[in-house]
C-alpha cells in the first residue's frame, strides 16, 4: 500500500465535502436553504449527536468481537482510540484508509498488519448486510430503489461465496482474473478472505448482521430529528427507508464518504418520498451529514491526535505509513495460528 499523505487527503476531502454541500444549496435554491438553515432549531442538536454516538458505541461492540476472535487484546482505551480514529479515514478514496486502524494496532501491541486486515473486510461486508436490511423497509413502502437494493445483495451474497466456499472461491478468482487487478492480487485476496473466514463464522452472522442493522437504525431514527430540527416531520419508516438507502446508494457509489450521492439521495428522497420542501430537504441533508459523517471525522482526528500523544507516532502517522508495503498477508489457512 502506497504512503498516505494524512494531511493533504483529509483537505482534499474537506474542499470537496464543502463543495458537495454548496451545490446541494444551489440545485435546492440557494435561498429556499438559507432560509430554512436560519430556522434551524439548536436545541435538537444535542439529540442527533447522541443518536451518532450510539451509532459508534454498537460499531464498538462489532469491533471488539472480531478483536476477540482473532486474540488480539488492546487496552480500552487504545481499542477505543484506534477504532474512532478509522473515522478520520471515512473520507479517503474507496476507505482504503481503513486499514490504517491495522497498522495502529500494530503500532500498540506488535500485531502483525495482515492479521487484522480482514476486520476492515469483516465490518464493512455486516455493514452493507445490515444497511440491506433496513434499505428494504424503504424499498418496500416506495417501491424506489429496488434494483440497487439488489445490487447491494448480489455484492454481499457474491462476497460471502468467496468466503464461505473455498471452492467457489477458486471459481471466482479464476473467473475474474481476466481483469487485472484481480489477477495481480488473487493469492493476496485468497489469504484476506481465508483470515475473514476466522471472523464470519455462519452461526454468528446473522446476528452481526442484526447488530450492524441496530447500528445504523440510530442514524435511521436521527434523520427524523434533523427534519424537525427545520420545522418538519416524516415518519420513522421513511427515516429508516430514506436514510439506509441513500447511504447504500453512497456505499455502493466506492465514493470517499459517498460524498455527493448520498448528500443528493437524501435530498431528493426527502422532497419526493416525503413530501418536504426543497430548501428544508437539503437543510435537513446538511445537518444529518454534519452530526454524522463530518462529526466522525472531528472524533478521528481527536483519537488520532492522542494516539499520536501517547504513542509519538509524529510523522509515520501524519505524512503516511510507508512501510506498510512491506506486510505481508498470512499464509493460507494459518490466519488463526499467528
Amino acid at each position: 500500500m502506497a504512503a498516505l499523505p494524512l494531511k493533504r487527503t483529509l483537505w482534499l476531502s474537506l474542499g470537496a465535502g464543502v463543495l458537495v454541500m454548496l451545490l446541494l444549496a444551489l440545485l435546492a435554491d440557494m435561498g429556499e436553504t438559507t432560509a430554512a438553515l436560519s430556522r434551524m432549531s439548536l436545541a435538537w442538536l444535542p439529540l442527533l449527536l447522541l443518536f451518532s454516538v450510539a451509532n459508534y458505541v454498537t460499531r464498538f461492540g462489532r469491533w471488539e468481537f472480531f478483536l476477540r476472535r482473532l486474540g488480539v487484546k488492546l487496552s480500552p482505551a487504545d481499542s477505543v482510540a484506534i477504532f474512532v480514529g478509522g473515522f478520520t479515514f471515512s473520507v479517503t478514496p474507496g476507505k482504503l484508509g481503513e486499514v490504517f486502524k491495522s497498522y495502529l494496532i500494530k503500532q500498540v501491541d506488535g500485531t502483525p498488519l495482515a492479521r487484522t486486515a480482514p476486520v476492515v473486510l469483516a465490518e464493512r461486508l455486516t455493514d452493507l448486510g445490515g444497511l440491506l436490511l433496513l434499505a428494504a423497509v424503504g424499498v418496500l413502502g416506495s417501491r424506489q430503489g429496488g434494483v440497487v437494493w439488489l445490487i447491494g445483495l448480489g455484492l454481499v451474497i457474491l462476497l460471502m461465496l468467496f468466503i464461505v466456499s473455498r471452492r467457489m472461491e477458486r471459481w471466482l478468482l479464476r473467473a475474474l482474473s481476466v481483469l487485472p487487478p484481480v489477477r495481480r492480487r488473487s493469492e493476496s485476496i485468497s489469504r484476506a478472505l481465508d483470515s475473514s473466514r476466522e471472523l464470519l463464522r455462519g452461526r454468528d452472522l446473522p446476528v452481526l448482521i442484526l447488530v450492524s442493522a441496530l447500528a445504523w437504525f440510530w442514524e435511521c431514527w436521527g434523520l427524523l430529528y434533523a427534519v424537525r430540527a427545520f420545522g418538519e416531520t416524516i415518519t420513522l419508516t421513511h427515516g429508516v427507508g430514506i436514510y439506509s438507502l441513500a447511504t447504500l446508494f453512497g456505499a455502493l457509489a466506492f465514493l470517499p464518504g459517498g460524498l455527493g450521492v448520498t448528500e443528493g439521495s437524501l435530498a431528493l428522497m426527502l422532497g419526493s418520498q416525503a413530501g418536504l420542501p426543497a430548501g428544508a430537504a437539503a437543510a435537513a441533508t446538511l445537518l444529518i451529514r454534519a452530526t454524522t459523517l463530518w462529526f466522525a471525522v472531528g472524533l478521528g482526528l481527536l483519537a488520532l491526535f492522542w494516539l499520536d500523544r501517547r504513542w509519538h507516532l509524529g510523522s509515520r502517522l501524519w505524512s503516511g505509513f510507508k512501510d506498510v508495503e512491506s506486510e505481508e498477508l498470512p499464509e493460507t489457512g494459518r490466519s488463526s495460528e499467528q
